[in-house]
């Protein structure tokens, strides 16, 4: 099924002439064909680490490494509308330490020191989706890692330290960021936004700037959700 969401994602953006897709963002834009011997590999491997994953979830490994950035050709005042996405590798985010350290700079905390107890539930924290290289790479959609089968919890991760847990799976993450395009910042038209969340100002800006523009962009679809979502949150927390 993300198969299909993927292609049509891909066939979107590359019929759409508002929008250019970045080379020096881009790499392996299609699902890796991965032999299934080399995936029943990865199945035992996260067995191993008590994580029990099925076959029919383990089309996700064909994301493994897809990164793709667009932005707008429109010349429109104001902030430039932008998105894409770069996958981690499954593996690597349900098992590998250095997926979960991402978070560290937001307390000045070396990669190599010791995380003290308060600040343990961020080793919890695997990033599976992140912003592609060279553009902001601090909002990430990360893994709620634990024992169990697969997917486990997810959450969004913001920028300096600030992360909620969702209340969707791994699997409609996916299929919303697809739907949305990956814009920059398409998270937060799904979260209740709290009033103490780092950089606010700025968030509502992008949030505002994407109400504003999608429909020149994607004139197909239906952003009426964005809209209602946007204006209920700046009268929630009393902003204008």
């Amino acid at each position: 099924m993300i198969r299909l969401k993927y292609q049509k994602f891909i066939e979107s953006l590359q019929m759409n002439d508002n929008i250019q897709i970045l080379d020096y963002l881009t790499r392996n834009i299609y699902l890796r064909n991965i032999p299934n011997d080399i995936l029943l590999e990865e199945q035992k491997a996260l067995e191993n680490y008590k994580i029990t994953i099925d076959n029919e979830s383990l089309e996700y490994y064909k994301l493994s490494n897809v990164r793709i950035g667009w932005r707008s050709t429109l010349e429109i005042p104001g902030l430039v509308l932008q998105g894409g996405f770069y996958m981690n590798g499954l593996t690597d985010a349900l098992l590998f330490p250095s997926s979960s350290d991402f978070w560290k700079g937001a307390f000045s905390l070396a990669s190599d020191k010791v995380v003290p107890d308060e600040l343990q539930h961020y080793n919890k924290l695997g990033w599976f989706e992140k912003r592609p290289e060279g553009m902001d790479d601090s909002k990430r959609g990360c893994f709620i890692r634990q024992d169990g089968e697969f997917p486990p919890p997810i959450a969004f991760y913001s920028t300096d330290g600030w992360y909620t847990k969702l209340d969707f799976g791994y699997e409609e993450y996916l299929s919303l960021m697809l739907e949305n395009y990956a814009f920059v910042g398409w998270q937060f038209f799904y979260i209740d936004i709290p009033s103490d969340i780092p950089c606010l100002k700025e968030i509502l800006e992008e949030m505002k700037n994407a109400v504003e523009k999608l429909p020149l962009h994607f004139p197909e679809k239906d952003w009426s959700h964005h809209t209602k979502h946007y204006h209920e949150t700046i009268e929630r927390l009393n902003r204008s």
